[in-house]
């Protein structure tokens, strides 16, 4: 990717998480999708792993595909990503995301 298309998906993933609303969430392949770089999940990833500890970019509303948080469980990382999303609205059943209402 050049520096170019790179500046480019950087922009339009935190555009996506910025404009994102209370109760949404994500996969890492759906913001890369609507990025317009469909396969690019593992670059999503990289991006919100840099980002500083105090952004306010809503990184916690990225999961994976299968809907589950991809930190290791238990880790600090994790909890953190947890405590987001259930002040959210969001349960976490068996290791997986459902929203209170669904």
């Amino acid at each position: 990717m050049t520096n170019q298309a790179m500046t480019h998906f950087k922009s339009q993933v935190f555009l996506i998480l910025h404009q994102s609303q209370v109760g949404e969430c994500f996969s890492y392949g759906e913001i890369a999708t609507l990025a317009g770089f469909p396969g690019y999940a593992r670059q999503v990833g990289q991006l919100l792993k840099k980002l500083p500890k105090d952004t306010k970019l809503p990184w916690y509303r990225v999961v994976n595909a299968q809907k589950r948080i991809s930190f290791i469980e238990g880790s600090e990382a994790y909890l953190r990503q947890k405590e987001r999303l259930e002040a959210e609205g969001w349960l976490i059943i068996a290791g997986k995301l459902k929203y209170k209402d669904q």
